[in-house]
């Protein structure tokens, strides 16, 4: 299985991770009762991540949303039996600002183990594009993603920061980006809130009633090159994040499902109440 790809992913689509404001269960006063103000300090949370039913990845995110900006940090490794048989470390970090329900990333930075070869990409944003500062090692099997197709496109994190910002402005999870994690751009979209019970599989702590945000990804460019699986990584790919409101902490994601192109459904389950540093 190939992790390095699903781990860009994954951040992209849940692991940042808490909607950390009260404008989103003050939208639906009668499903949840509002917390108080989001706190702006440092917030941990740790997942759980099963693929075809089994433990194959432990994530935890660390983040700090304000009124101007963000920072987020996101770390993988191997977990369960996986990590008896493969080796997986890698961490992702973004920061930007936030500036009229829209973001600008600032920087963009992924480093790690994966796949037998230490990984490292680093983005710098200028102009409302990213541009790649660090690719190590060089896919000269992909194709490039065209420079006409990176603007206004932004980093994994930032989007899931523009979804959050959205949500504490609107009370919605209505939305849209073009991601670029260095080499692929992806289109991302989101809708929602609606009420629906958390599924219970995968020894899911957090559960009852929660609002669910619905997402798919679709990948647009910075394909392998002669690829078999082309026209799978071309498809669409629905996936869902449950939120509760959880004391001291705010809305917070406690389980997300998304479907992998090649490695089928993936299911993130928070593992405990997340950490919050003032």
């Amino acid at each position: 299985m190939t992790f390095n790809s699903f781990g860009r992913g994954l951040a992209a689509t849940a692991l940042v991770l808490g909607f950390s404001g009260q404008s989103f269960a003050a939208d639906v006063g009668e499903a949840m009762p509002a917390r108080a103000a989001a706190n702006s300090g440092q917030t941990t949370a740790v997942y759980r991540v099963y693929n075809h039913g089994l433990h194959v990845v432990d994530a935890t995110a660390d983040y700090t949303l304000t009124e101007l900006g963000y920072g987020i940090r996101t770390t993988l490794h191997a977990g369960g039996l996986m990590s008896w048989f493969m080796r997986m470390d890698i961490q992702s970090m973004a920061q930007g600002h936030f500036d009229h329900y829209w973001v600008q990333p600032v920087s963009y930075e992924s480093t790690g183990f994966s796949r037998g070869k230490h990984r490292s990409i680093v983005l710098h944003f200028a102009d409302n594009m990213p541009h790649v500062v660090t690719l190590d090692p060089k896919e000269p099997d992909r194709e490039a993603v065209p420079e006409a197709q990176l603007g206004h496109a932004m980093d994994t994190l930032s989007a899931m920061a523009l979804l959050l910002e959205n949500v504490r402005q609107t009370g919605k999870c209505d939305g849209n980006a073009q991601v670029f994690d260095g080499l692929r751009l992806s289109a991302m979209t989101s809708h929602g809130p609606f009420k629906a019970d958390v599924p219970g599989s995968f020894g899911q702590k957090f559960k009852g009633p929660a609002l669910r945000c619905d997402f798919v990804g679709q990948q647009e460019a910075g394909f392998i090159k002669d690829s078999s699986h082309l026209e799978v990584m071309k498809a669409p790919h629905p996936g869902a994040a449950w939120f509760q409101d959880i004391p001291g902490v705010g809305l917070t994601a406690v389980r997300v499902e998304f479907e992998h192109p090649k490695l089928g459904q993936m299911t993130a389950v928070l593992d405990h109440v997340p950490a919050v540093q003032p």
